[in-house]
């Protein structure tokens, strides 16, 4: 059994994940030349995108099945069908659940117990997560601390995040979902949960990255008042690269940031640390 989990989950945009796992394969490197044993971490996919998917490919399918319609811009439908699109369709508001909400969560369940089964008891858990991947596990999160003693997807401590010790988001999304609702009702996920193991509670951290020139990332204390007084950083940071920087595609360039992969190994040694402590 490994020692440290590791979740990820990315934006919108179809299946795969070459630009996560390139960026792992980096982090990996720098992490074994800190004399950190990689095998002995767990890495975790979140494929979160077939409920969603499947209805937008079902819809282009049809839509150009009609000879009828002699529509243009194909490629700029599909890509804002399956992205911008999908901010929409989830219908990410917690205790007010849509049919793609509660599959979308169920595809994040199985894999936090897929990388459950592979780690010893009580093992750190670190999440990355990206764009509309941070309202996903945000609103997961958020369901697990209010949905009481009942919950199906909490049946463990690990599985109640009571062991999270590192969330990292970045490109957040979270203001765009939370414009739907009453703004100054919302409230954060608490961070570290209530109940967490204490050595991990000592040292999480919740640090949101944005790019100022990305207008789909975004800070979050500044929502209301209930998340300026939450236990979470934002913090500024420039991604992408010379064509990209300035512009709406600096929102794809933190999975290709060095500067998030130095933060993050450097977190994941400071783990490790405290994992020895207790062998």
């Amino acid at each position: 059994m490994e020692k440290l989990g590791i979740l990820v989950i990315r934006g919108s945009g179809g299946t795969g994940f070459d630009r996560q796992k390139k960026f792992i394969n980096k982090l990996n490197k720098r992490l074994g030349n800190k004399g950190i044993q990689t095998n002995q971490i767990v890495y975790e996919y979140v494929d979160w995108y077939e409920p969603l998917q499947s209805q937008q490919e079902l819809l282009l399918e049809r839509m150009y099945a009609n000879p009828e319609l002699k529509l243009k811009s194909k490629s700029l439908r599909k890509l804002l069908l399956t992205n911008i699109a999908d901010l929409i369709n989830y219908g990410g508001k917690p205790n007010l659940p849509g049919q793609a909400y509660e599959k979308t969560h169920m595809l994040v369940y199985n894999s936090i117990l897929n990388l459950q089964s592979q780690l010893e008891a009580n093992a750190p858990l670190i999440i990355l997560a990206s764009s509309m991947g941070t309202e996903i596990m945000n609103n997961y999160i958020w369901d697990r601390q209010h949905s009481g003693r009942n919950d199906p997807f909490s049946r463990t401590s690990f599985e109640r995040f009571e062991t999270l010790v590192g969330l990292f988001t970045f490109g957040n999304n979270i203001p765009i979902f939370s414009s739907s609702s009453t703004i100054d009702d919302l409230t954060p996920i608490q961070f570290p949960m209530p109940k967490a193991i204490p050595k991990w509670r000592d040292m999480a951290v919740w640090e949101n990255y944005f790019d100022k020139n990305d207008p789909l990332g975004y800070p979050i204390k500044f929502i209301n008042e209930d998340y300026s007084l939450a236990n979470v950083r934002d913090i500024q940071i420039g991604v992408g690269n010379i064509l990209s920087f300035w512009n709406l595609l600096s929102h794809f360039g933190y999975w290709t940031s060095s500067k998030l992969q130095k933060r993050i190994c450097n977190f994941i040694v400071e783990v490790f640390a405290e994992i020895e402590k207790g062998n």
